[in-house]
């Protein structure tokens, strides 16, 4: 399926690097360590399980504490691979650059998401539009209640993630977008904060008047999530996996693996990505929940 998503940022000039030493475990196997998003955390737990069968001698150490976390850690060298949910910041790819030797960050896509917007399942508000969530969550915004917005007369309650999470700047960015001054608009004061999206549904689970953001493949009974159109009027259409293949649902983004310089196909590193881009991993993609590259 050829995807037409936004044009994605170009790390240019990436040379290839053999990432072949990537250490080994107490066994004498290769160690393999990955690092960033929360909202990739729950597939990256399960490609590290699937591939157990594919190479067993090879262990995967998966962490999930936000895009930004990630590019830290390549930089710092304690990660060969950075999860992410956003496309990889100009300042971040520098100081990778630097860190380096001059060898720059390259982009891999592995999936795409669509990103929810949940509220409590009690809720009689069962769709909104993109203006609306722009008003709902940026600074100086006009709706504050959700009788703004056809529901019963209560104060709306923010919860979004903590600002190293690339969901938080992609939010951001889509739906919160610029001023008239072509600046970036900031999240409303007394907005909550959860570290990970698991916070963000228990939250609009056990909030009658909540809403929050975060990736479709987190929703579970406990929580309603809302349809979205891409203009106040238009046709709301339900966050789903066949909705974000036929690019009907308004808020979806690719999901990001970053690696230092391009791996060695026969590497440790290069074999693993190869997997994941490959049959095998992107089952396991759309098993849990997210959209795959083909």
């Amino acid at each position: 399926m050829k995807t037409t998503f936004p044009s994605l940022l170009t790390v240019a000039g990436a040379t290839a690097l053999a990432l072949s030493s990537c250490g080994r475990d107490d066994d004498g196997g290769e160690k393999v360590t990955i690092a960033g998003s929360d909202t990739m955390l729950q597939v990256g737990l399960a490609w590290q399980d699937a591939y157990k069968s594919v190479a067993s001698n090879v262990a995967l150490s998966v962490e999930g504490e936000g895009s930004s976390t990630g590019f830290k850690a390549l930089i710092d060298k304690t990660a060969e691979i950075a999860h992410s949910s956003r496309q990889i910041k100009e300042s971040e790819a520098e100081k990778i650059k630097a860190a380096h030797n001059g060898t720059e960050a390259v982009e891999h896509i592995v999936g795409f998401d669509g990103i929810a917007v949940f509220m409590h399942p009690g809720n009689p508000v069962k769709s909104i539009s993109v203006p609306e969530l722009k008003e709902i969550w940026a600074a100086g915004g006009t709706i504050n209640n959700w009788n703004q917005v056809g529901g019963s007369d209560s104060e709306i309650q923010r919860m979004g993630r903590s600002n190293s999470s690339g969901t938080y700047g992609y939010f951001q960015k889509a739906i919160l977008g610029k001023n008239a001054e072509g600046k970036g608009l900031e999240y409303k004061p007394g907005t909550g904060a959860a570290n990970g999206s698991q916070g963000v549904v228990e939250f609009c689970s056990t909030t009658p008047s909540g809403i929050g953001y975060s990736g479709m493949s987190y929703k579970n009974d406990t929580v309603g999530w809302l349809s979205v159109s891409a203009e106040k009027g238009g046709e709301a259409i339900e966050p789903s996996i066949a909705n974000v293949q036929n690019k009907t649902y308004p808020i979806a983004r690719p999901l990001y693996i970053y690696t230092v310089g391009e791996p060695d196909p026969d590497s440790t590193v290069g074999k693993y990505l190869a997997w994941i881009k490959g049959e095998g991993g992107q089952e396991v993609v759309s098993a849990q929940g997210f959209v795959p590259i083909n």
